[in-house]
């Protein structure tokens, strides 16, 4: 991929150069956060590209610069009895307020569904 491309839809090749190119293309839609257990760094937001219909995963570091806050939360909860299981529902974008580091996440998923739907 061109270093100078942010995201390639996998299925029509549509080019978004950068984030706020796609955050902001009303072809894209937040679908669900998506919580790798034990690598928060490899947990992705979920979009569907209107165009086509396909759906774009996004790495959350690559967007976490977004967040207006830092969390320095480092136990990872999900799946454990403390789990409010917020990260496995796509029903609600309810916020987390565990000391999980994917609150951060969630978080930032909460963030780009009221960028996009709040206007």
């Amino acid at each position: 991929m061109d270093d100078k491309i942010f995201k390639r839809c996998g299925a029509c090749k549509y080019e978004w150069k950068t984030v706020e190119d796609f955050i902001n293309d009303e072809n894209v839609r937040v679908l669900w956060l998506q919580v790798i257990p034990g690598h928060p760094d490899a947990n992705c937001i979920i979009f569907e590209h209107k165009g086509c219909g396909s759906t774009i995963s996004v790495l959350t570091p690559k967007l976490r610069h977004l967040l207006h806050r830092k969390f320095e939360y480092t136990e990872d909860l999900y799946g454990t009895d403390e789990c409010n299981n917020h990260c496995n529902t796509r029903e609600t974008m309810a916020a987390c307020e565990k000391k999980c580091v994917n609150a951060q996440d969630r978080e930032l998923a909460r963030l780009l569904v009221s960028l996009k739907y709040d206007e």
